[in-house]
């Protein structure tokens, strides 16, 4: 991934930019994510002093965790994830980029963003944020994990 260029992409025929996000948004989003994280890493990652994935890695096992925990955030730990992805985003309108979620207002710019397109939508963000920190950072990331990323993605 290109860390000059701002990362694009294609959500049900609308095209969006990652526009950036403050770094204390991207901190309090991982600490309201961290119970889910915790969670998942457990069923993923293989005991011991070596960062690898375990050998009977059950994808079943790891999404209900997962999703157990996403249905656990509070509405108001929900309403700051939503807004601070949804507000890193742009959408092109006739060659011209908008506001996914314009700071101060209470829904995201477009009507036709749904639940479940919000959902996509906060998913492919942090996936970003994830991939530019492990791409970014690579010296104050363990070697193993990049690794372990890409056979998880």
């Amino acid at each position: 991934m290109s860390l000059d260029a701002p990362p694009e992409f294609e959500v049900a025929g609308d095209r969006y930019r990652f526009e950036g996000m403050p770094a204390q948004a991207e901190t309090r989003i991982t600490r309201r994510l961290a119970p889910l994280i915790a969670e998942a890493v457990a069923l993923v990652l293989a005991p011991g002093s070596q960062l690898a994935l375990r050998p009977d890695v059950d994808v079943v096992s790891v999404a209900r965790a997962a999703f157990s925990a996403w249905g656990r955030l509070s509405d108001d730990d929900l309403d700051v994830i939503e807004r601070a992805t949804l507000g890193a985003l742009s959408r092109d309108v006739g060659g011209e980029w908008h506001s996914v979620w314009p700071r101060g207002e209470p829904e995201p710019a477009f009507p036709d963003i749904d639940g479940a397109k919000m959902q996509i939508l906060v998913g492919r963000v942090i996936g970003v944020v994830v991939m530019r920190w492990v791409a970014g950072n690579g010296d104050s990331v363990p070697a193993e994990f990049p690794g372990v990323l890409s056979k998880l993605h």
